[in-house]
Formats: C-alpha cells, sequence, structure tokens
C-alpha cells in the first residue's frame, strides 16, 4: 500500500541504472520513495484532523435567551436568576455546558422589568438571534407581556422567578413553563398558619400591578377557605418611596392581620417604615420573606416575624443544595440569593428536557416537560401537565437574630411538601 502509494505521487516508474551504482541508486530511490510516502502519510492525517477540527468547532449551539432585569427596580433578582442559570446548566451538563454533543450559549438581555423593553428584548433574541429557549423573567408584567411573542415563535419559555397566577393560569400557553412558585403557592403555604394563630380580619397590602393584584387575590381566596375575613386590600405604585399614607391607612382600618406582598428595592423602606409606625406591635405582619439585602434593611426590629419564603440557603438539605452553596461561594464569594435556587432548576429543567428530547423542538419539547419531574437545589420539581406550574417543596419560617449574621436569619418553621401546596387549576379552558 504504501509503495502504492509512493508511485501515484510520483507518477513514473524510477530508471534502472547498470553497474556498481546500482544499488545504491535503487536504496535511495527506496528512501525517496519512502520519506514522500511518510509526507503523504502525515498529510493525510492533518487533513483528517483539520477535518474533525472543524466539523467540532462547526456544531450549531444551542441558545438561550435569558430576559432579566439587570438595570430596573428588580435589578438583585435578576442578577440572582441568572446566577442561578449559569450554574443549573453547568449541574446538569456535567460541567461541559453541552447537552446533545452541543455547546449552550446564553445571549442576555435586560428588560428592567419593563414591559415595552421585554417585548423588544424577546423579539431580538427570537427573531435576530433565533434562540431555542427563552428563559425570565423577574416582573411579572414583562413575562406577561411576551407571552403573544413566545406563542406566535412557537418557543418554549421558562419562567422564573416572576410569580403572578396569571402566567400559569388566565393567560396559560402551551409553550410556557414555569419553575418558580407562584403567588398561589406562597399563600396556600401561609394561610393555614395565620388563620391558627387566632386571628380572623386581614387585610393585604401589595404593589399596584400583576404580582401584587393576583397575589392579592390569591391570599384572599385561601384565607377564606380557611376561616378567615378580607376587609379590605390597599395597592401602592411600584415605585413608591414614602410608604406613610398607606400605613396610616392600613392602621386606621384596625385588621387582625396583614399581607404585606412586595418585590424590589422599595421593600427596604416599606419594612422600615412599618417598624417605625410600631405596626408590628399593633397586628400580625405577614410576608414573603425577602432576599439578603431586603433583611438587612429590615433590622433587629423584624425578629419574630413571620413569613413565607422561596428559598434560603440554609433551609434545604440535599446534595444538589450543597453543592450549589459550594459552587456559588467559589464563583462569587457569597452564598445563594431569594432567586438563585429557581434560576438553577431552570437551568436543570431545560437541559434536562433537551436531553430527554434529543432536540430542541418545542413541540418535542413539550411533550417531554408536560409531568416531567426532576431533582433541584429545594427538592423534587413536578411540572403539572394541567398548566405547567412546578409544585415543589415551600417553606414557613421565622426571622431570628443571630450571631456572626448581619441580617435577621430564616429559621424553618415548617416545611410543606410540593402536593401540599399544590395551588388550584386556573386555566379558562382545562
Amino acid at each position: 500500500m504504501m509503495r502504492g502509494l509512493s508511485k501515484r505521487w510520483s507518477g513514473r516508474k524510477p530508471a534502472r541504472t547498470a553497474g556498481a551504482g546500482s544499488l545504491p541508486a535503487r536504496a535511495g530511490h527506496r528512501r525517496r520513495w519512502t520519506a514522500a510516502a511518510a509526507l503523504a502519510v502525515a498529510a493525510m492525517t492533518l487533513v483528517a484532523l483539520a477535518g474533525a477540527g472543524t466539523a467540532w468547532a462547526q456544531a450549531d449551539p444551542i441558545k438561550i435567551g435569558v430576559i432579566h432585569d439587570g438595570s430596573g427596580p428588580l435589578r438583585t433578582y435578576g442578577e440572582q436568576q441568572v446566577r442561578g442559570l449559569r450554574l443549573g446548566i453547568e449541574y446538569a451538563t456535567g460541567g461541559t455546558f453541552e447537552v446533545l454533543g452541543r455547546p449552550i450559549q446564553l445571549i442576555i438581555e435586560d428588560d428592567a422589568s419593563d414591559p415595552q423593553r421585554a417585548v423588544q428584548a424577546v423579539r431580538k433574541l427570537l427573531e435576530l438571534d433565533q434562540v431555542d429557549v427563552v428563559q425570565g423573567t423577574s416582573s411579572s408584567g414583562a413575562a406577561l407581556a411576551v407571552i403573544p411573542e413566545i406563542e406566535r415563535h412557537r418557543k418554549i419559555f421558562m419562567v422564573d422567578p416572576a410569580a403572578a397566577d396569571s402566567i400559569t393560569g388566565a393567560d396559560f400557553s402551551r409553550y410556557v413553563f414555569r419553575t418558580g412558585r407562584n403567588v398561589s403557592q406562597d399563600a396556600l403555604t401561609g394561610a393555614a398558619y395565620l388563620v391558627s394563630e387566632g386571628r380572623r380580619r386581614f387585610m393585604n397590602l401589595g404593589p399596584d400591578y400583576a404580582f401584587g393584584h393576583d397575589s392579592a387575590a390569591a391570599w384572599s381566596r385561601v384565607i377564606i377557605e380557611n376561616g378567615g375575613e378580607m376587609i379590605g386590600d390597599i395597592f401602592a405604585p411600584q415605585d413608591t418611596r414614602d410608604f406613610t399614607p398607606y400605613l396610616q391607612r392600613l392602621l386606621a382600618a384596625r385588621p387582625d392581620g396583614v399581607v404585606v406582598t412586595w418585590a424590589g428595592a422599595g421593600a427596604v423602606t416599606l419594612f422600615q417604615q412599618i417598624a417605625e409606625m410600631g405596626l408590628y406591635d399593633r397586628m400580625l405582619v405577614f410576608t414573603g420573606i425577602g432576599d439578603m439585602s431586603a433583611l438587612r434593611a429590615m433590622g433587629t426590629e423584624s425578629g419574630g416575624l413571620v413569613g413565607v419564603i422561596t428559598y434560603y440557603y440554609e433551609l434545604p438539605s440535599n446534595p444538589i443544595n450543597d453543592w450549589l452553596v459550594r459552587r456559588h461561594y467559589e464563583e462569587y464569594g457569597e452564598p445563594p440569593d431569594l432567586f438563585t435556587a429557581g434560576g438553577m432548576a431552570a437551568g436543570i429543567a431545560i437541559v434536562e428536557a433537551i436531553r430527554q428530547a434529543g432536540t430542541t423542538d418545542a413541540e418535542a419539547l413539550i411533550q417531554v416537560l408536560e409531568g416531567m419531574s426532576f431533582d433541584g437545589p429545594k427538592g423534587r420539581y413536578t411540572f403539572r401537565p394541567e398548566d405547567h406550574q412546578a409544585l415543589q417543596p415551600m417553606y414557613v419560617a421565622r426571622l431570628e437574630i443571630k450571631p456572626g449574621y448581619d441580617y435577621p436569619v430564616p429559621v424553618l418553621v415548617q416545611e410543606f411538601a410540593p402536593e401540599d401546596t399544590a395551588p388550584p387549576i386556573m386555566v379558562p379552558t382545562r
């Protein structure tokens, strides 16, 4: 084979010579042909390796488009979301950031929690970047605004941390799945505790947009179902900086308890003013416990406050959460925060669905995702087929002042199994 290759490269036979110089001449030719053959084999090997390298380099990436709040009122949540998403993909791919032999690429856009900017961002992701899946976002208003674009382009939208019930309820889309909890899950988690404390008359205080209104409706429903009475709701603009007039209305109504549902930077001022105006002494203040920056701002006055919390890094006890805490410290020098776990769950769910489907085709992914269970940082998650809401463990915690912490620490009061806080199915046609 080697000699034949040499002949093809040379194109003719070597000339015969006579006499004493004939053997050295043939040996020289053999050496020249052997060298030529070696060069030819080396060249073919390089071509083959180059071809393999080119094929690897040209493998189409799986593109995940991310909309998050990078500059608006929920920007701390947006940062937590993206950090968790990256770590979730890392965990689910064993550190390769690949699935189905293809690299995963994140394309991140800032919606600033503005619905119009969110629509512009998702159009860019779907039409210009041609992403395979969309993940996001912090604002429920922004998430709801992009659903028509998701449907028009027929791509999967994995929602976290936006929590409005309508995302997987009244505005249901078969392309939308949510790893984050919704406000009904929060309400179901907290309502039994509220009524068991012996109080009966309650009010809601929340932001005047989709998340606040959905939350108030959910809390009202479950409190009434548990034997309580709702005597009114108070809504303040999301950009409120002075809550005094709203808290004065609350004090004048004299409820036994108030459910405070707030998200974003305003929460810091809100809870400071709640303490300053003495509401903790006048009524039971029950809330969704916020992230660590909010806890720091609440200060020692909030010690003893009880509320629902979607995640705090010391509450779950499982290997995935242990991995998340360790890797987050390694990457960012601090523990994961309130919505980091949700971002991680979204990343794991996306990778696992693509792996099981063997494709990024939305129809195939829907078939896999409906009813799919997977393990995440809080434990076991399951996408309910009827509305695509993930059932998951939920927590009630009490804030305690502990040495070594610069914020009141959420300490577990009760963990609820996923089925214990399964919200009602609110899809109009189901």
